[in-house]
């Protein structure tokens, strides 16, 4: 259980890093269900559609093993 929370929270965290650093084609980061406010002048983004799909992805990759 501790294993796929770390998982997770490290995709959680490349996603949110490294949407900016991913090609646009791809559109990781800005799927529909990812959430985006502008508040006091600062960008907040949270991947949440883009880490589901990130979780099952690592989740398929795990379990073929």
């Amino acid at each position: 259980m501790l294993k796929w929370l770390l998982a997770i929270v490290v995709l959680a965290m490349i996603s949110g890093l490294g949407s900016s650093l991913s090609p646009r084609r791809w559109r990781i980061g800005y799927l529909p269900g990812d959430l985006h406010f502008h508040v006091f002048r600062r960008h907040i983004h949270i991947p949440l559609t883009s880490t589901l799909l990130m979780s099952l992805a690592v989740w398929l990759i795990v379990r073929s093993f």
